[in-house]
């Protein structure tokens, strides 16, 4: 049923870039550390925070989900003198002082595998091109960047997933001109919006290494 008897060919998945393709092989020593470890190092350069409702116990530490699990983003920088968290990270303006940032999270990564992530996903990453590019081009903080839900890339199929491009997906608005699963990105607010889990960037703002 799910591919019509063979029909249907899927086209093979892209190899990911290096130095990632190469820690993810698992052939090396560093490759097995990051697989190992691979979830801290995802920690390292998420653009969301991860939420859920959470019962906790007075007798053991008990990490348990009732309800919905969910994701929120904030605005693309903290306030002056604010600190830097999740996306913010990416704007801190010096390679030193965000590698700084990124090592302070957690624990048992190696700094030399977090700088090479850093500079990846700062040339290659969809996303993180996007708001580099449209954040010079924003005024004030008024002015957000929305990811629109449901816009399909020019000779797409409506119904195909399609990978984030940096001409497509962002539109730069003064007001409130979008619609409920849009993502919305301020340059400066102080409120956390809620993405919504069908939104085609759900996964990659939470899982840049894997998306």
């Amino acid at each position: 049923m799910c591919c019509a008897a063979g029909k249907i060919k899927l086209p093979q998945l892209r190899e990911p870039p290096e130095p990632l393709k190469t820690l993810l092989a698992g052939y090396t020593a560093e490759s097995k550390h990051f697989l190992s470890n691979i979830r801290k190092y995802n920690s390292c350069f998420q653009m969301t925070s991860f939420g859920a409702e959470i019962i906790t116990t007075h007798f053991m530490p008990i990490f348990k989900v009732k309800g919905q699990i969910y994701h929120k983003v904030g605005s693309l920088l903290p306030f002056p003198k604010g600190q830097h968290k999740f996306l913010q990270m990416y704007f801190i303006g010096d390679d030193k002082d965000e590698l700084d940032a990124r090592c302070g999270i957690s624990t048992d990564i190696k700094r030399f595998i977090v700088s090479q992530l850093q500079e990846l996903l700062h040339e290659k990453n969809h996303l993180v091109r996007l708001f580099k590019t449209a954040i010079d081009m924003m005024p004030s903080n008024t002015h957000k960047i929305v990811i629109q839900a449901d816009r399909t890339p020019a000779r797409e199929h409506v119904r195909r997933f399609n990978a984030p491009a940096v001409d497509e997906v962002a539109i730069i608005i003064v007001g409130d001109q979008f619609q409920p699963r849009d993502i919305v990105f301020h340059r400066r607010n102080e409120q956390l919006t809620k993405v919504a889990e069908t939104h085609r960037c759900y996964d990659a703002l939470q899982y840049p290494i894997l998306f």
